[in-house]
């Protein structure tokens, strides 16, 4: 039950994935949930929200956020990072403007539902029976991670009954933490706790159980490689400071140069690469951009959030909503 535990502990404000492989993880941030990024809470998160409401600051905020219409419906886009620094509030005065006028959030999940999240990390990312993850591992792995647990000053009975995908993810985790970027300071849970204060309605465009269950339906043989790729980008210097310059177009806007990060991952010949793009963009994409294309019809102005990678590329949320007839337009 340690490893349980220990998930349980790391993922304790949840939901939504994946901060994960090393320093690509920021990328992937901006592009999936929030589930696995939970960390116990330093301080209360109502502050958070309370702070967000406050004048915006003289500097860019970060985040990119564009109105849908159609048919006389529309919504707004906001696209998100799912952890972060207290400086990346107070939000813009456009984007709180946005929000005010709105009858409803919409995020990928609600980072602060974690009712049920215990039986879902058993079911997609613990062995039965005791079992541990070593036996699947290669020496040259097990050494590494061995390293990495250390320098995070993890013990290795804390993560023995975890599915390699889970160990990636959290070792991504404990990465993100020590380049100094928390999941309590995530825009996501921001947003949500905007959403409780402010009494409007908050909306979940998908579910825990299916995030989840993207990683937990790999192979094993899937998992290994993803931990063994994960590991690889931790420990690349260059690719580390790589990831501080996707902080930096995260917080300019810079939407052009996120997609061509994206597509330089996209050329990279690893198992992480193509599954990011393949299972957790544009296979989640579509059902996104029919979330959105539901709620933008049925609400006033509907302010929707979601991870900023969703937002470029060819086959992005925006280029689908485009395709099925509605304009779109950046206002921030």
């Amino acid at each position: 039950m340690a490893g349980l535990r220990s998930a349980a502990r790391l993922l304790a404000p949840l939901p939504c994935p994946w901060p994960w492989i090393g320093p690509r993880q920021l990328l992937l941030t901006l592009g999936l949930g929030a589930l696995l990024a939970g960390a116990p809470p330093l301080f209360a998160q109502d502050g958070i929200a309370a702070a967000s409401l406050q004048p915006a600051a003289s500097v860019r905020q970060g985040g990119a956020m564009f109105q849908i219409q159609r048919g006389g419906h529309s919504a707004y886009v906001f696209g998100t990072i799912h952890v972060g620094k207290a400086d990346f509030y107070p939000l813009d005065t456009k984007v709180l403007q946005a929000i005010q006028q709105s009858s409803c959030i919409a995020l990928e999940i609600d980072p602060n539902n974690s009712q049920g999240m215990i039986p879902l990390i058993k079911k997609y990312g613990i062995y039965p029976d005791g079992q541990s993850h070593q036996k699947d591992l290669p020496p040259k792995l097990q050494r590494q991670l061995a390293a990495l647990l250390e320098k995070y000053g993890m013990a290795p009975d804390q993560v023995a009954s975890l599915k390699p995908w889970l160990i990636a993810t959290m070792l991504g985790i404990n990465e993100y933490s020590s380049q100094g970027y928390l999941s309590q300071y995530g825009v996501d849970t921001t947003l949500a706790n905007l959403a409780k204060s402010s009494n409007k309605r908050l909306v979940e465009l998908e579910t825990a159980e299916a995030q989840l269950s993207l990683l937990g339906s790999l192979s094993l043989t899937e998992q290994v490689r993803f931990l063994q790729d994960s590991v690889d980008e931790i420990q690349d210097p260059a690719k580390a400071q790589r990831s501080l310059e996707l902080v930096n177009l995260w917080r300019s806007g810079d939407v052009d140069g996120l997609a061509a990060m994206l597509a330089e991952m996209n050329a990279e010949d690893t198992f992480a690469s193509k599954l990011v793009q393949r299972a957790l963009l544009d296979g989640r994409n579509p059902g996104l951009a029919d979330g959105i294309a539901k709620l933008a019809n049925s609400s006033d102005y509907p302010f929707v959030a979601i991870g900023m990678l969703h937002l470029v590329g060819p086959n992005s949320v925006l280029a689908i909503l485009q395709q099925r007839g509605y304009s779109v337009k950046r206002v921030y």
